[in-house]
């Protein structure tokens, strides 16, 4: 965590200061809804609010200064900068420099945040280890992670989420890594990127960024391997993944759980996840396969992995009375649906699909609803209900609202598996809410 003073920070982000004497600070926030007390508060100003509306309220919580763009009052010392948001980053970057962590930076259009799950579960067992919150990956949730480093911490472990060209290249410039690892790259996001071209170069930006003695984790299975090979610094390329350094074999699936053996350097060693999914998997192996470099003995990756519990919203297994709930409602793209009614069909039990529109996916969206309609009725689906705009091309029951698939859910489909998948838009976490208080409700 920075602590600092108001004069360092001044000089560090070609601020100007009102205070004519250094005024400590334990910390640095952006949201008057978390702890302000001693710390710097930074206006930040985007699409849909504003951080200079609220710096009263943060004097009010106890907040020691603020840095703004703009002309306010304030009792508080303010740092006036040009750009608030480009002095959060400068401030993030400095602070990185500061310290010498090992820092590993994930990228890929999915399992970024289970990837890094699973690295956090691992590496805190080998030595103090900070990552990123939720999914909190983009130009301002990367400086808040990195500002909360402190001397003490051995890995830092930073997720990078990109939905344009060059916005990787900014958040590895602040984080500087030593390890990067990309997951893979799909059409998720499509739309912003413009092409398939475009977003596989955003991912392997990462790779770019890391000096000689760099170390990049590939997933071997994917089609745009060559590229990233190419754009990579380091000669230390390690791959993941089928036909490579490190693998899984005896693939076993339950209900409830993944079973297989990690194999790596003509070693084996038997994983249970408490996590379904076979995608699981290869987020499993790219978390190993940077463990392994950093010298972490199997074993300890053996119990790392099956501490590791999947987050809140990406596949999580939820019993009810009257149902089973898949509840993947945090976000969707067409790979990763795929993965998710994979895991719907082993369930013995009826099997309903509850699918919201997909976001982001350009000129091709209404052709990838359908498809994904398509495969759903290829894995003998008993039921597929559907909501928001684009999701008429799954070609399901078609529903208006959350209310009206509660109480269809509600009347007809009890004893039934449910998998619950949208973009993150839908906020088809409020179905699974409802569900869940429904079903705890006396």
């Amino acid at each position: 965590m920075l602590s600092s003073d108001t004069d360092k920070i001044s000089k560090v982000i070609n601020g100007q200061s009102s205070s004519n004497k250094a005024v400590k600070f334990k910390g640095v926030c952006t949201d008057t809804r978390s702890v302000v007390s001693e710390k710097l508060f930074i206006a930040l100003e985007g699409g849909n609010f504003d951080g200079h509306d609220f710096i009263q309220q943060a004097e009010d919580l106890g907040a020691s200064a603020v840095i703004s763009h703009k002309k306010i009052h304030s009792n508080l010392p303010i740092i006036e900068v040009s750009n608030s948001e480009i002095a959060y980053q400068k401030l993030a970057a400095w602070h990185r420099q500061s310290y010498s962590p090992v820092v590993i930076a994930i990228t890929g259009s999915n399992g970024k945040t289970s990837t890094k799950n699973m690295l956090h579960s691992i590496l805190s067992l080998h030595g103090p280890t900070l990552s990123t919150k939720g999914n909190l990956n983009n130009h301002l949730g990367v400086p808040k992670t990195l500002l909360e480093l402190e001397k003490n911490h051995q890995y830092c472990i930073i997720e990078m989420g990109a939905n344009h060209v060059n916005e990787i290249e900014l958040l590895c410039k602040l984080a500087q890594p030593d390890i990067a690892i990309i997951t893979n790259a799909n059409n998720a996001h499509l739309g912003e990127f413009g092409s398939e071209k475009n977003l596989v170069k955003a991912k392997g930006e990462i790779l770019e960024s890391l000096s000689e003695d760099g170390i990049a984790i590939v997933n071997k299975s994917s089609p745009h391997i060559n590229i990233w090979e190419k754009m990579s610094n380091t000669k230390a390329l390690t791959f993941f993944g089928n036909e490579s350094d490190i693998y899984a074999s005896d693939v076993k699936q339950t209900n409830s759980t993944l079973n297989f053996n990690l194999n790596f350097n003509l070693s084996s060693v038997n994983i249970t996840l408490s996590m379904i999914g076979l995608h699981q998997i290869d987020n499993a192996l790219a978390a190993s396969a940077c463990a392994l470099k950093l010298g972490v003995r199997p074993q300890m990756i053996k119990k790392g992995l099956e501490n590791s519990t999947p987050e809140k919203g990406r596949l999580e297994l939820i019993e009810l009375q009257n149902f089973t709930i898949l509840d993947d409602s945090y976000n969707a793209n067409p790979q990763s649906m795929k993965a998710a009614i994979d895991s719907l069909k082993q369930f013995p039990e009826k099997k309903v699909l509850v699918l919201g529109a997909m976001a982001e996916l350009g000129k091709d969206s209404k052709k990838l609803h359908q498809q994904i309609g398509d495969y759903a009725r290829e894995q003998n689906i008993d039921n597929l209900l559907t909501i928001g705009q684009e999701a008429q091309y799954y070609k399901g029951s078609h529903f208006e609202n959350i209310e009206s698939i509660f109480n269809e859910i509600e009347s007809h489909h009890k004893g039934a598996t449910i998998l619950i998948k949208g973009s993150r838009m839908m906020e088809l976490n409020k179905l699974v809410d409802n569900l869940i208080n429904t079903s705890n409700s006396p």
